[in-house]
């Protein structure tokens, strides 16, 4: 698995959401964050922030549907929980060689 793998994941779902939701998404993660989108996997929280503002309380579905499709690409199985999205998330990010997390 890749970044990239993880970064698609984040993608589908928020496709699913509209464009105009994923761009507010990666919007304010670059522009109030300073987080450009290849760097999302190194800062779950500011994801998780983010699409709180973005979302608010429907930012839970999308938290879970993310977390449902790393579960799904990454194959964590019994090892992940969708309601725990950052933990999910790092689960995934373990399994990227090369990169190191803290």
């Amino acid at each position: 698995m890749e970044t990239y793998d993880l970064l698609q994941c984040i993608d589908r779902v928020l496709d699913e959401f509209g464009s105009s939701a994923k761009q507010a998404v990666y919007l304010n993660l670059a522009l109030r964050k300073g987080i450009p989108y290849e760097s999302i996997v190194k800062d779950p929280g500011a994801l998780t922030i983010t699409l709180q503002e973005v979302f608010d309380e429907s930012s839970k579905v999308v938290k879970r549907a993310i977390a449902k499709e790393i579960m799904s690409v990454f194959d964590l199985g019994r090892t992940a929980d969708s309601s725990k999205f950052e933990e999910t998330f790092e689960l995934a990010r373990r399994q990227i060689p090369g990169e190191i997390y803290q």
